[in-house]
């Protein structure tokens, strides 16, 4: 075997743990985008997310909860930072597969 073959296979299986630790990661942050409503001269903090076909907007909190919007806030840019990280991750997957392949023929 080929050096160069064992730490493609290495990177792989590195590459398929981030995977599973990115998706663990997921379902414990709040699904959804999160958007400012502005009702009878005050702001208040809605999540609007997809379920099936319709679409679903769950109040979160008043913006005068500084601490809870901000909380909220961070979640939202942490779902979206891990959701980057497995597309990423699975295109090198695919990459990985494809080099990998090119070493059994």
């Amino acid at each position: 075997m080929s050096i160069l073959k064992s730490v493609l296979e290495e990177e792989l299986e590195r590459n398929l743990r981030n995977q599973k630790s990115y998706e663990e990661i997921l379902l414990k942050l709040p699904k959804g985008s999160i958007y400012i409503s502005n009702r009878n001269g005050k702001e208040y903090m809605y999540r609007k997310n997809r379920l099936g076909n319709k679409i679903i907007n769950e109040y979160i909190c008043s913006l005068s909860n500084v601490e809870k919007a901000n909380e909220e806030r961070q979640k939202s840019e942490e779902y979206i930072r891990v959701n980057n990280n497995i597309r990423i991750a699975k295109n090198e997957e695919k990459k990985l597969r494809k080099a990998l392949k090119a070493y059994e023929d």
